[in-house]
């Protein structure tokens, strides 16, 4: 009787029990916390109200706490210091400047990471294809800019890929891979020095 009940005993403390989605939320908040900056190379999808894709992205990004980063793609580059946003096109020769909190289409990490769950009902799912687990945040008002957010969470509690659809329709999906966290990253690089000959639209 001894030896089942030690069987018993060990069966239940080796049971993994699901993860809700509330604290795959806090893990994620946890481990951004806890670093200072991440980078990693990153491919962009969008689809059209059809569920066609109308193109396809790619190319790296670093981003440091409060909203400061820089994303590099073949033909641009954006950069913020969390407060100025500079995004220079290299085919047109030109730089538009911008506020990040008056830009909608800024894309920042922390809002999703901090902001929306608060905002939103949050359900853990899975994907029928892949067979993955991710989070879905679905607004609790109709005062949000987008209908639903999906994401993907690494082994380490990174995002590693991001789903979200429009108001209008549009959905638009990231996946990160090759994450670095911690990297030495010189603060003058998330502010962009306009080149000589460059066009400037000042939108602030």
């Amino acid at each position: 009787m001894r030896a089942k009940y030690f069987l018993l005993l060990f069966i239940t403390a080796s049971v993994v029990y699901p993860q809700s989605a509330n604290q795959l939320i806090k893990k994620l908040q946890n481990k951004f916390n806890s670093i200072s900056n991440f980078t990693a190379n990153f491919t962009q999808n969008f689809f059209g109200t059809d569920g066609h894709d109308q193109g396809k992205s790619s190319g790296t990004i670093i981003y440091q706490r409060k909203n400061k980063f820089i994303v590099t793609l073949k033909n641009q580059v954006i950069v913020s210091d969390g407060e100025t946003i500079w995004n220079n096109d290299k085919r047109f020769n030109r730089v538009v400047i911008s506020t990040l909190k008056d830009d909608p289409t800024t894309f920042s990490l922390e809002r999703f990471i901090f902001d929306y769950p608060a905002l939103c009902r949050i359900k853990l799912e899975k994907d029928e294809a892949s067979r993955e687990e991710y989070l879905l945040l679905t607004p609790k008002d109709q005062d949000m800019e987008f209908k639903y957010v999906k994401i993907w969470l690494t082994p380490d509690d990174l995002i590693s890929k991001l789903e979200v659809l429009d108001l209008g329709d549009v959905k638009y999906f990231f996946q990160f891979s090759d994450h670095k966290i911690n990297q030495a990253v010189s603060e003058a690089r998330f502010t962009f020095y306009p080149p000589k000959g460059i066009k400037i639209i000042d939108l602030r």
